[in-house]
């Protein structure tokens, strides 16, 4: 059996600090919001994770203060946590029964 590498966080978010105009609707109807988690090494007040409303690209560079959502900590570590890997997928490859259209251009 392969040990996997986990950790647990626990944390709390402010609903009422959500600019409800980032909430998006996902392919499958719900409504999501992006966050950020960041992690430090210290903690303050047993806190070392800021969770924040995601920005744009645009946001960032124009260095648009980041709206704090809640904090949180890490509570249990186990194995070496690595970067995640992100697969990059096709639309042919998410819906492969799609046929492609026969048009006259």
């Amino acid at each position: 059996m392969e040990k996997k590498n986990v950790a647990i966080l626990s944390g709390s978010l402010n609903l009422s600090a959500i600019d409800k105009s980032k909430i998006v609707k996902g392919k499958d109807g719900n409504q999501y919001l992006n966050i950020t988690m960041m992690i430090q090494d210290k903690s303050q007040y047993g806190n070392n994770i800021w969770i924040t409303q995601s920005q744009t690209q645009e946001e960032r560079e124009a260095k648009t203060k980041a709206t704090s959502l809640g904090n949180g900590a890490v509570r249990w570590v186990g194995g070496d946590i690595t970067v995640a890997e992100r697969n990059e997928v096709t639309n042919q490859q998410q819906q492969p029964a799609r046929e492609e259209a026969d048009l006259p251009f």
